[in-house]
């Protein structure tokens, strides 16, 4: 994995703290995002999560090195490189100058994006990260504070923000999806993975019939897609939906009518008209307003074919900055989006099905700016293969497992097999 040796000495003095000190974070916060060095933002990354367990760099160093990230890095190098330093002395002004110069950098970056191209994004993208500079330690401590009496009203208040897909799914989630959340489905073609963000739409309005769901559909007319899911709920084959009038019974008729009816009485709307992520981001940010926060979400099929307007970028380039935007929107309107991803063909040349994260086509942008991901697979090489797998491959905020569908493939109908789920380790 690249690194990035020319980074600021500010950087190797706040991961002294971390590494040596790792019980400061009881009293300050670090975002790995506020280092540029790739290396540091991953052992970051695991420090936050898992640092007050350990009480030395040592032992940090052992730990990190048996996960999946540790195992692909020169851990010692880099621990090595981090004691080079001169030792510091004041975690709390190191942190924070750690990140004005964070700020500082994104800000420029920022205001050259807004003047050569001043859309509402890159404008409200620029309004958001002063705003975030400009905060005082009394501001601070004010979130901090509004943080601590929220999870003490948790205690005894359960959630209800989830949004649900299926029960075993649910229960790896930690109750569903929640506000904030990027969760990315990855599959190689005509596995599925269209037909399964379609059942979880439906899963989620049938349990909260107030939840508007929004398909961005880039590979498929929304008349293809509403079929679909015409289908899923009639048990009417997908066939029989292209030419109903001559190809359904009377009786299959009256069936597919009121089908009809139910679904038009729900919010699951297709859209197949935006192509650009300034276009979906708008319309994403119109809807997420007016519903709100844990009423709306959006389902993007697929990220990599949304457009981002600038000629100059590689695929790489534009599948990293539609993934930050759809990560930012997540963030910005506390709401959960499911983005479809399609997988490099490298997975069918191993001896297991079962697909990774290093799949995840063109870049690791995705990959670090998802919550969730999940991988849609057949266990078998038969394309009619009617079992399906889901792992889950990453998780911030849960477990890590494997789930079994059916795949109805003439009815578009996903179901799960169990709710058992089967751990994964990695």
């Amino acid at each position: 994995m690249p690194t990035n040796t020319n980074f600021p000495q500010i950087e190797r003095k706040a991961m002294w703290f971390l590494i040596n000190q790792p019980q400061v974070l009881e009293s300050n916060t670090v975002d790995e995002n506020w280092f540029t060095n790739n290396s540091y933002r991953i052992l970051a990354s695991f420090i936050n999560l898992w640092g007050t367990r350990y009480e030395n760099a040592e032992q940090i160093a052992a730990a990190f090195s048996d996960t999946p990230f540790g195992k692909r890095l020169d851990v010692q190098k880099i621990i090595n490189s981090i004691q080079g330093v001169d030792r510091p002395f004041d975690p709390r002004a190191t942190f924070k100058e750690l990140r004005s110069y964070y700020y500082t950098r994104m800000i420029k970056e920022a205001a050259l994006n807004a003047s050569k191209d001043p859309s509402d994004f890159n404008l409200d993208h620029l309004d958001m990260l002063r705003d975030e500079a400009m905060r005082t330690d009394t501001q601070t401590d004010h979130d901090n504070s509004e943080l601590v009496n929220d999870a003490l009203e948790e205690l005894n208040t359960p959630t209800t923000g989830f949004i649900k897909t299926y029960a075993g799914l649910d229960k790896l989630l930690g109750g569903g999806l929640a506000p904030n959340q990027l969760m990315v489905i990855g599959a190689r073609p005509s596995v599925g993975k269209t037909a399964f963000a379609l059942n979880i739409g439906m899963n989620a309005i049938m349990y909260d019939s107030n939840l508007t769901v929004e398909l961005f559909s880039l590979e498929m007319s929304s008349k293809q897609n509403m079929h679909r899911i015409y289908a899923a709920n009639s048990g009417i084959a997908l066939n029989y939906w292209k030419n109903p009038a001559v190809r359904m019974s009377a009786s299959q008729k009256q069936a597919a009518a009121e089908t009809i009816k139910q679904i038009g009485d729900i919010r699951f709307w297709s859209n197949d008209r935006l192509v650009s992520i300034d276009e979906i981001s708008s319309v994403i940010k119109q809807h997420a307003q007016r519903f709100g926060s844990g009423h709306y979400l959006a389902i993007v099929d697929h990220i990599g074919l949304v457009e981002t307007g600038n000629s100059k970028q590689d695929a790489r380039q534009s599948l990293e900055e539609v993934s930050r935007r759809l990560k930012l929107l997540t963030q910005n309107l506390k709401i959960s989006i499911i983005a479809l991803s399609q997988l490099n063909r490298g997975v069918e040349s191993r001896e297991s099905n079962e697909p990774q994260l290093r799949d995840l086509r063109e870049t690791g942008a995705i990959e670090q700016d998802a919550n969730i991901v999940g991988f849609l697979w057949r266990p078998s090489e038969d394309p009619t293969d009617k079992n399906l797998n889901l792992s889950i491959k990453k998780n911030r905020d849960g477990e890590l497992g494997k789930l079994e569908f059916y795949f109805q493939k003439n009815i578009q109908k996903i179901v799960e097999v169990s709710h058992d789920v089967e751990p994964i380790h990695e």
